[in-house]
């Protein structure tokens, strides 16, 4: 919206323009021809003539200085319509016989007042124009105006009512030019609003992939950090290298109890050979997790407990009744296969 209403006052502004151009021309073209007219015959009907163009020019001139400068749109406007209200009263007065004909000419005022988009404005210029054209008519009634000859009278009939016609085609030529604009700008948008559309699929589709890709790592490192390897059908061993914490005992054993699970294993060998340190809480993973897996059947075996652990485990009271302990995977290994008779 912030965009869309500047174009549309710049493109009102240029219908505007575009009518006080045209109709300034047509006052110049008049003047000249009027000019000339009265230097041959030097008759009042062409002092009328020349005052009434005179009056267009200056209306029309002010009309395109308030648009270059940036003036307000309705001063624009209301200083058109000025001008053409005078020049319909100075007809009324001294041409008389073709105030009908000019009279029209201040429809072009309220389709110019309807573009300013001003309710209060457009309905003041109506209330105007209607009280210019009711005298007008009237007066048009009184022998008041000077006799003008027959064939001047049809010239400036058709001159007015071309002028009108002219206003009438630039005023909507500018209109049809606007909605085409607005169209086309339209248009412009909605292509920028699919490329930006297809842009944020794009980036969303990156995402996704880019997070399949990471949880894919997680998993590897998973797997990495707590291998469960298959010695055979029946016996599973468990490495443990670096230092096992709460989150690594924990997966731990949700892990061996998967792979215990799904392979039906009957003897699981944790060797701990690669650990150094090992406190209340990981000592305690570990036995819950014998236990655990002696709930689904197999049994645990513990290997290469070094001399550290093995202090710690006596600090802290832990025993390992329930689990058989070897001093190396290999000897695990051979207990492993004759518990469950391989």
């Amino acid at each position: 919206m912030s965009n869309t209403q500047p174009s549309l006052e710049q493109l009102y502004r240029q219908i505007v323009r575009t009518v006080a151009l045209g109709t300034l021309i047509i006052a110049l073209i008049a003047f000249v021809v009027s000019l000339v007219a009265y230097l041959v015959s030097q008759s009042i009907f062409i002092v009328v003539i020349l005052t009434i163009t005179v009056i267009t020019i200056i209306g029309c001139s002010l009309t395109l200085l308030l648009l270059v400068r940036n003036y307000q749109l309705w001063q624009a406007i209301a200083t058109f319509g000025i001008m053409v209200i005078s020049c319909e009263v100075a007809i009324a007065v001294w041409l008389s016989e073709i105030s009908l004909s000019v009279v029209p000419f201040l429809s072009v005022i309220i389709l110019l007042a309807g573009l300013q988009g001003n309710r209060a404005f457009s309905i003041i210029t109506l209330l105007v124009c209607i009280g210019a054209a009711i005298p007008i008519i009237t007066f048009n009634q009184s022998p008041n105006g000077l006799r003008i000859d027959p064939h001047l009278v049809t010239f400036l009939e058709a001159s007015s009512i071309t002028a009108l016609f002219i206003a009438l085609w630039a005023f909507l030529d500018r209109i049809f030019a606007a909605q085409m604009q607005a169209l086309y700008i339209a248009d412009q948008r909605a292509e920028e609003a699919e490329a930006a559309r297809n842009t944020a699929e794009a980036a969303r589709q990156e995402i996704e992939r880019r997070a399949l890709e990471q949880q894919r790592l997680l998993e590897l490192v998973a797997v990495l950090e707590l291998p469960v390897l298959t010695i055979d059908e029946r016996v599973l061993l468990v490495p443990l290298v670096g230092h096992l914490d709460s989150r690594r005992a924990e997966a731990l054993r949700q892990r061996v109890l998967k792979v215990v699970a799904e392979r039906r294993a009957q003897a699981v060998i944790i060797d701990v050979s690669g650990i150094t340190i090992i406190d209340t809480a990981v000592a305690r993973a570990l036995i819950d997790t014998a236990t655990a897996i002696r709930l689904l059947g197999a049994r645990t075996l513990i290997s290469g407990i070094g001399p550290a652990v093995a202090q710690t485990l006596v600090h802290l009271n832990i025993g390992l009744e329930e689990v058989v302990t070897a001093p190396n995977p290999e000897a695990a290994l051979r207990l492993a296969r004759a518990t469950v008779g391989v």
